[in-house]
């Protein structure tokens, strides 16, 4: 059999994440074609490796090496698998901030796209969709308690995490792929009720370029991929009859837009949530590998970050741990009286995603001195909390700090002014903007309806298409304003058929 694929649909779309899976299941439910092409693999919940390593060579893009340029490089985590990275999150659901969604409305005038009632209406669809609750009290584990514990103590208001993950079993695993299930990733999702619409996955297909034709999308081309080299074994060719629809992430999607051609303010305006996190022991164990992964969170939206509990992979834990030779291992004998916190900042900075060498990638991303300060004071309430919830050593990560922390007062030496920059360790699993929309085509890559003002029949379904970060986790807004423009396109899509 022919490595090569050819074939067509009325959409193509670029990408199986929360946007692309999201266009089609709206699209098929029309009664469209659809053709959705990840460059990533299909794995079921049985399929996926436990171990740490192999589960992320399968499912994340370059086991989470990607990072931006600059004086200080963010490692960027993205999905590369059949639900992309709806498949290695912790299925947190935040609706958009209404904050957010009045800046966006008044300043960009995304009124019809952000129309709140009609907004409100497809939030409470996908939380329906995906069974989204807050996080039982039996799977929050002993690494949320303490969150839970130290941040009331210190007087700030927490709540269990909303998830969308029906009958979580607390495996702690969401990195590695829910092992049961039960986290409603796209793959076991919204992708699986397209296919019973009719759309047809093609995984292990890297799209290179889309082709135009007359100022207008007609399809894809690229290359068919080994299930185990992930080297290209043949070609790809696929023909869109009514549109392309691009939803590779904030990262890939203007990096394909850019090989194919457009230009302007295609991959302006990167942002992202770049996160920290801070890791105590405590004299009695904590059983971290228990729980959801995220279980419990402290909005601090007014400072600019949010807290979370982050129960990681022993693997990973481990890493995060001082000390060398004996002392080291001495600390893996009691791994369960570990517990590890997180802040996400939505930080001020822009950068860029550009064509590097040879057309390869180039995120230029610099945090402001703003980010830099909310960075050391997040960091430095996590240290107090952890004391706060009983720690005896909080171990911070930052460079020019002792490595182990004794006293809640040593928290202040976080927010010294010669804790640079690069004192951190910090890692962004949340991008936007780098095709943003807008009502003004001149200060815009795509309109309200998501469609480039460049090309016609040319869409981009993802958080590129959000002007700013949110400051939450982003997937739920992404699925929402994916939804309102995919019914757009389908209703007009089937009102053109009907004329013709």
């Amino acid at each position: 059999m022919s490595a090569t694929l050819e074939d067509a649909a009325d959409f193509v779309i670029v990408g199986s994440g929360a946007g692309g899976a999201t266009a089609a299941r709206v699209l098929s439910a029309a009664g469209h074609s659809v053709i959705v092409l990840e460059e990533g693999p299909s794995l079921l919940p049985s399929q996926r490796s436990r171990a740490l390593l192999p589960a992320m060579d399968e499912g994340m893009r370059d086991m989470a090496t990607v990072a931006t340029n600059g004086r200080t490089p963010i490692p960027l985590l993205m999905g590369r698998c059949v639900g992309g990275s709806t498949a290695i999150n912790s299925g947190i659901i935040w609706r958009m901030p209404e904050d957010v969604q009045h800046d966006l409305r008044t300043r960009l005038g995304l009124t019809d796209l952000l129309e709140p009632t009609a907004l409100e209406r497809c939030f409470d669809q996908i939380e329906a969709d995906l069974g989204v609750a807050a996080v039982r009290d039996e799977v929050l584990g002993g690494n949320a308690e303490r969150l839970r514990a130290g941040s009331e103590a210190l007087g700030l208001a927490g709540q269990p995490i909303r998830r969308n993950a029906r009958g979580c079993q607390g495996s702690a695993r969401c990195l590695q792929g829910c092992p049961t299930g039960a986290r409603q990733s796209m793959d076991v999702s919204y992708l699986p009720d397209a296919v019973r619409n009719g759309a047809r996955i093609h995984a292990l297909s890297r799209v290179q370029r889309v082709l135009f034709e007359r100022g207008r999308a007609v399809g894809v081309s690229g290359e068919r991929l080994d299930d185990t080299t992930r080297k290209p074994i043949g070609k790809l060719s696929v023909r869109a009859r009514r549109g392309v629809i691009v939803a590779a992430g904030a990262i890939y999607t203007p990096l394909l837009l850019l090989r194919s051609g457009l230009s302007g303010l295609v991959g302006h305006g990167f942002q992202a949530h770049p996160g920290a996190a801070v890791v105590g022991r405590f004299d009695h164990p904590i059983s971290m590998g228990y729980g959801a992964t995220q279980a419990f969170e402290v909005p601090l939206r007014e400072r600019g970050y949010k807290l979370e509990s982050l129960a990681l992979p022993p693997e990973l834990l481990a890493a995060r741990l001082p000390g060398a030779g004996a002392e080291w291992q001495a600390q893996l004998s009691r791994l369960d009286h570990f517990a590890q916190f997180c802040a996400v900042h939505r930080a001020e900075a822009r950068g860029r995603v550009k064509l590097g060498t040879f057309g390869g990638l180039d995120v230029r991303y610099e945090l402001t001195a703003a980010d830099l300060e909310r960075v050391k004071e997040s960091v430095a309430l996590q240290t107090r909390i952890m004391f706060a919830a009983g720690a005896v050593e909080v171990y911070p990560g930052v460079a020019g700090v002792p490595e182990r922390l004794t006293d809640p007062a040593q928290a202040e030496l976080i927010r010294g002014p010669n804790v640079r920059r690069d004192a951190f360790h910090l890692l962004a699993s949340h991008h936007f903007g780098t095709a943003a929309a807008g009502s003004d085509p001149s200060a815009s890559v795509v309109s309200q309806q998501l469609e480039t003002h460049a090309v016609r029949g040319l869409y981009v379904m993802d958080a590129s298409a959000l002007p700013t970060n949110l400051g939450v986790n982003p997937q739920h807004s992404i699925m929402a304003v994916v939804r309102r423009a995919a019914e757009w396109l389908a209703n007009t899509e089937h009102r053109s058929r009907d004329a013709a």
